[in-house]
C-alpha cells in the first residue's frame, strides 16, 4: 500500500511540474519571438550583423540596436537605408532577425564613408580636440583620473526614444554621482549645427553642470569620424534629419574603454554600480536583480515562474519521500 501512495505521488508531483512548466513555456515563447519593423542603419557581412533603427514592438520603444541576421547570408543582401519587416528572436545574447522581408531597397550613404578601426573594450579612448559648450578647448586627457560616461547625440533629434532619453538619463546620472569623481561628456553628430552656443542652449535645457557635463564639438569630419570608432553609424533622413545608431561608453579613469552600451536602454543606477564596483565600494547585487526583472519584462518572469515551479516541485517531492521514508 505504502509502495502504491508513493507512485501515486510521483505522478501528482510530474504532472504539477508539467502543468507549471506548460504555464511558463508558451509565455517565454511569446516574449521571445515577435515581429518587427525597422529601418537598416549599417551591416557587417563578415559577422552576418546588422545595425537597425526598430520601431517599438513588445516592451521595447523604438531605438536602434545590433542584431544578428539569420541566414547569415542574408546579410549579404541589405543595404543601410533598407526598410524592412523581420521576425525577432530575443532569447539569444545578442537578438536574431529572420524570414526578413525588404519594404523598400533604397541604400543611403552614411554621412562619413571613410573607413575607421572599430574600439572595444580595454582600448584607450582618442584624445581628440573639441570645444565645449562653452567654446573652450576639451580633450579627453583632461579627464584622466576620473570615470567617464560618453555619448552621442545631437541638438535637433525630435524622437524621445533617442538623443532626449540620452540627455534625460545623463541628467539623472548627473544627481546619482554625487560627489564621486566622475564626468559626462556628450558629442554632437550634427557638428555643422551643433555649434558651442547651440550646445550651451541644450546644455541648459538638461540642466547641465559645466564641472560634470561636458558637450563637445569639433570639426565635422573629424568629429564624425571620432563617433564612427565607437561604431557610430549616421546617415540624412529628409523627414527625420539625421538617424543615427548608438553607443553609451564607460571610460575607466584610465582612460581605457570598459563598458558599451549599443542602445539607449540602459539605466543610470546600472553604470553607476558598475563605477561603484570599479573603485571597490560596496554593490548591491538585489539592485543589479530588480533592475533585471524589471527591464526584461514577461523575459523575466517567465523565468521566475521556472524558477518557482522547480522550487515547488524540489519542496513537494522532499515532503513526499520524508512520508515514504
Amino acid at each position: 500500500m505504502p509502495r502504491a501512495r508513493s507512485s501515486s505521488r510521483k505522478r501528482n508531483l510530474a504532472a504539477l511540474i508539467a502543468a507549471l512548466v506548460a504555464f511558463a513555456l508558451p509565455a517565454l515563447a511569446d516574449a521571445a519571438t515577435q515581429q518587427i519593423h525597422g529601418i537598416v542603419l549599417s551591416v557587417t557581412p563578415q559577422t552576418g550583423e546588422a545595425i537597425v533603427r526598430h520601431d517599438a514592438f513588445g516592451g521595447m520603444p523604438s531605438m536602434a540596436m545590433t542584431f544578428r541576421i539569420l541566414p547569415r547570408e542574408r546579410a549579404k543582401e541589405l543595404l543601410p537605408g533598407n526598410e524592412i519587416d523581420a521576425t525577432v528572436d530575443t532569447s539569444k545574447d545578442i537578438w536574431t532577425l529572420s524570414n526578413i522581408r525588404l519594404i523598400t531597397e533604397q541604400a543611403v550613404t552614411p554621412i562619413s564613408t571613410q573607413h575607421v578601426d572599430l574600439l572595444r573594450a580595454g582600448d584607450t579612448v582618442p584624445d581628440q580636440a573639441f570645444l565645449d559648450q562653452n567654446g573652450r578647448p576639451f580633450r579627453f586627457s583632461q579627464l584622466l583620473g576620473q570615470d567617464v560616461v560618453l555619448a552621442f547625440i545631437y541638438t535637433r533629434c525630435q524622437d524621445p526614444q533617442m538623443c532626449p532619453l540620452i540627455s534625460t538619463h545623463f541628467n539623472a546620472l548627473q544627481r546619482l554621482l554625487g560627489a564621486r569623481k566622475a564626468h559626462l561628456v556628450e558629442v554632437t553628430l550634427d557638428p555643422s549645427y551643433d555649434r558651442p552656443p547651440v550646445l550651451a542652449r541644450y546644455a541648459r535645457l538638461f540642466g547641465a553642470d559645466p564641472r560634470r557635463w561636458t558637450l563637445a564639438v569639433g570639426d565635422a569630419q573629424p568629429t564624425l569620424a571620432f563617433a564612427a570608432r565607437f561604431g557610430i553609424v549616421v546617415f540624412p533622413d529628409p523627414q527625420i534629419g539625421i538617424i543615427h545608431s548608438e553607443n553609451t561608453v564607460e571610460i575607466a579613469p584610465d582612460g581605457t574603454i570598459q563598458r558599451m552600451y549599443p542602445d539607449a536602454s540602459w539605466q543610470p543606477a546600472t553604470i553607476v554600480a558598475d563605477i561603484d564596483a570599479r573603485r571597490a565600494a560596496e554593490n548591491d547585487p538585489l539592485a543589479r536583480l530588480r533592475l533585471w526583472a524589471f527591464d526584461d519584462g514577461p523575459l523575466a518572469l517567465g523565468v521566475l515562474v521556472l524558477a518557482a515551479a522547480a522550487y515547488l516541485a524540489f519542496r513537494l517531492g522532499r515532503g513526499m519521500f520524508a512520508k515514504d521514508a
